[in-house]
């Protein structure tokens, strides 16, 4: 396990504690401040764990320790685990409903002793929620939209769970003899931001026995991660993982594995169109391989890779993550498919928060840790004195803290920099949470809806053009607010939004964050299309959000965004010159 998934498992102790009758607020506490200073803590939890280094860190005590421990070591916490197990199962469903905490679920749960999502539904249509103490019609309608929300967005995951979930396999089956080549597909591949499941091809040498099949197969479905086995067979073997996801192995010999890889990569609506073109050459594709059909009989068409494949179809190769029918086939068949921008060449990150706000680590801590992933700036945006919640600046906070800025930069010398800026709060009537004097002062402002999420399409709408119409407001933050599995979006005219933006000049970010990667990818080559400079943005609030950034990569790619496209492509110079030269045009 890595740090985030530690922390992550301390904070849902700490929620599970919340839900069990009779717990101490002050061992909830406890694991809720643990979860956050070692989200804090810089460095491999492995090797922290292994040279003893977490004794003695504030807000980590030795039975905490032990526990952080147990999960380095064997990967889970038995005293999770026993939290889940004597936890009832409608509270642990009830917290997949958006905007439903802990204290509504005990209440719920004590008063109207349902059982399931189903009997809360009916509780909700019989307009019994409504008259629990603290609740309302308004709570009752939310919950009833929140179970909507999950029917429609069952059984899927996070990217980034999945991923984790995927490597794991990937990396132990990359080690069994026999292997040749070994690759995840599926939606995984295609940097999908929700998965439903996860598809992986492994191929052995065409002439390998069955001796080497089965125990590439036994080895997969005894993996310590797989919780069942539904089929197993020499060529597909399929398991539900601990975490719930279901996964296919599927096993070739090696002349078959770039048509398998491919077909298995998807998307459906991707290789539709790719058959009728292959149907219109005399050709045949599926998972089996890539034929010519001449007077009814079909030749193997001979492909050492999925680069050949298209090439035998007369296209360039199409990356993963356009396989959508977004026009990617038509453009491929031209020669006119983008050069898509890649991790290595972003130079630096905006849109981060240190303990200014609510971010776990200083600003200094946050800048060395950018310095030691290669990048050359750090673009500061705590949040503005609306976000009381977050710990939001006064404007005597803000000018604080831009002196302690110019100390860093002087220290830096150059070789690194730190500019200055406000994750700044669009009100309600579309106004900034700084006066203008204030926003001027900045070196860039990002400017973010963080409350009354509930207006009209049209009253959200033009909140939102106001605030792109500001001169100040150098990039939209998180467009439409969603949180993947946990909320939709504000109502939002994107259209709109996206000419607007472009009309300005003002760009709008890809939050890279997992459980938002918004802007969503279907609207990224509209604004790309529009002229609007797209940010990869973190949105980190700890050391480890940092590399969230390679998660807003999958959907700028996803958006057919080249180098030139995303903001944070440039180098230093060139990003101060054009946060000066757009607001000197305003």
């Amino acid at each position: 396990m890595d740090k985030n998934q530690v922390a992550n498992l301390l904070e849902e102790i700490a929620v599970l504690l919340t839900l069990k009758d009779g717990s101490s607020v002050f061992e909830i506490r406890a694991y809720e401040n643990a979860a956050r200073a070692l989200g804090s803590l810089e460095g491999d939890i492995g090797k922290l764990v292994q040279e003893g280094k977490l004794k003695g860190t504030p807000g980590l005590g030795p039975t905490i320790i032990k526990r952080i421990e147990e999960a380095v070591q064997t990967e889970h916490i038995a005293f999770y685990d026993e939290l889940v197990a004597n936890t009832p199962q409608i509270k642990l469903d009830m917290r997949r409903i958006p905007g439903v905490g802990p204290k509504r679920i005990n209440m719920i749960y004590q008063q109207l002793n349902v059982t399931t999502l189903a009997e809360l539904e009916q509780a909700c249509k019989d307009d019994r929620v409504a008259h629990l103490p603290g609740f309302g019609k308004k709570t009752q309608d939310k919950i009833l939209q929140g179970l909507s929300f999950l029917s429609q967005h069952a059984d899927r995951y996070l990217y980034d769970v999945a991923e984790v979930e995927a490597e794991r396999i990937r990396e132990a089956l990359a080690s069994q003899p026999g292997v040749v080549r070994l690759q995840v597909a599926g939606s995984l591949r295609r940097r999908r931001e929700t998965v439903k499941d996860i598809d992986m091809v492994l191929s052995v040498d065409d002439q390998a026995s069955s001796d080497v099949r089965r125990a590439i197969m036994d080895f997969f479905t005894s993996q310590p991660s797989v919780k069942a086995i539904t089929g197993k067979g020499e060529t597909k073997s399929s398991v539900v993982l601990n975490s719930g996801i279901a996964m296919d192995l599927r096993l070739v010999g090696d002349s078959q594995f770039p048509y398998t890889l491919h077909h298995f990569t998807g998307s459906r609506e991707h290789h539709i169109p790719l058959r009728r073109r292959a149907l219109s050459m005399n050709m045949t594709i599926n998972d089996y391989g890539l034929f010519k059909v001449e007077n009814g009989k079909e030749t193997l068409i001979p492909c050492q890779n999925e680069t050949d494949i298209y090439h035998a179809l007369q296209m360039d190769y199409v990356e993963p993550e356009l396989r959508e029918d977004m026009g990617e086939i038509e453009a491929a068949a031209r020669h006119a498919l983008p050069k898509l921008v890649q991790e290595s060449d972003l130079r630096g990150v905006l849109h981060a928060h240190s303990t200014w706000s609510d971010g776990q680590n200083s600003i200094r801590d946050m800048a060395e840790a950018c310095i030691a992933r290669g990048y050359s700036y750090l673009g500061m945006s705590d949040h503005s004195r609306a976000a009381a919640y977050a710990g939001g600046l006064s404007p005597d906070d803000l000018k604080r803290q831009g002196e302690e800025i110019d100390k860093l930069n002087e220290e830096y010398a150059g070789r690194f920099h730190i500019l200055k800026g406000s994750e700044c709060d669009i009100l309600r009537d579309g106004s900034l949470d700084f006066p203008d004097e204030v926003l001027a002062s900045l070196d860039f402002v990002v400017a973010s809806i963080h409350s009354n999420f509930n207006l009209s399409q049209e009253e959200q709408t033009q909140r939102m053009l106001r605030a792109i119409a500001n001169p100040y407001v150098d990039i939209i933050g998180h467009a439409t607010g969603r949180i993947l599995l946990g909320r939709p979006g504000y109502p939002l005219d994107l259209d709109q939004v996206i000419d607007a933006a472009a009309q300005h000049g003002t760009c709008i970010e890809i939050n890279a964050h997992p459980s938002r990667l918004d802007l969503d990818w279907r609207y990224v080559r509209k604004a790309r299309d529009k002229g609007i400079k797209i940010p990869v943005d973190p949105d980190a609030h700890a050391l480890a959000g940092i590399d969230d950034m390679r998660y807003g990569i999958g959907i700028a790619r996803k958006g057919w965004l080249r180098t030139e496209d995303v903001l944070n492509t440039l180098d230093f110079e060139a990003l101060r010159a054009f946060f000066h030269v757009r607001r000197s045009k305003k």
